[in-house]
């Protein structure tokens, strides 16, 4: 099955990531970074589904557990992004206190959001989810 636009996503992805690493910390460039690993993943891993006809209720049911994956997922990739690049440069913390907080106050919103957002698109799309990763 074949998604559009993923091979440019993943290449996208990998520039980006080898830019992160040499760069000091900051918590926009890391969200950036985790969202996008969560995307580029999850796109993967939709790709490997077999077609088949979905009811309304499957579809919605796995696109919500995809925004759920996207926004719980990228608040827990941020913070291990936040560690590893603050061990990647071991000079100090690269991350305040309060911006390691405020992500962890932001996944059970981020979850929520994701659940949303993937419910939204699974209702949007139904109508064309058999064709839709044509």
């Amino acid at each position: 099955m074949r998604i559009p636009g993923l091979r440019w996503l993943t290449i996208g992805w990998g520039v980006y990531t080898a830019v992160w690493i040499s760069l000091e910390g900051d918590l926009r460039r890391v969200v950036l970074l985790a969202v996008w690993t969560m995307l580029v993943a999850l796109g993967h891993w939709a790709r490997r589904w077999q077609k088949r006809p979905f009811s309304v209720m499957g579809w919605v049911g796995k696109t919500a557990v995809f925004g759920i994956l996207l926004g719980a997922g990228s608040a827990l990739l941020t913070l291990f992004f936040m560690a590893l690049k603050t061990g990647l440069h071991a000079h100090g913390p690269e991350f305040t206190a309060a911006e390691i907080n405020w992500v962890m106050r932001q996944i059970p919103l981020w979850t929520v959001v994701g659940a949303l957002a993937g419910s939204g698109f699974g209702l949007l799309s139904y109508k064309n989810s058999a064709g839709l990763w044509d």
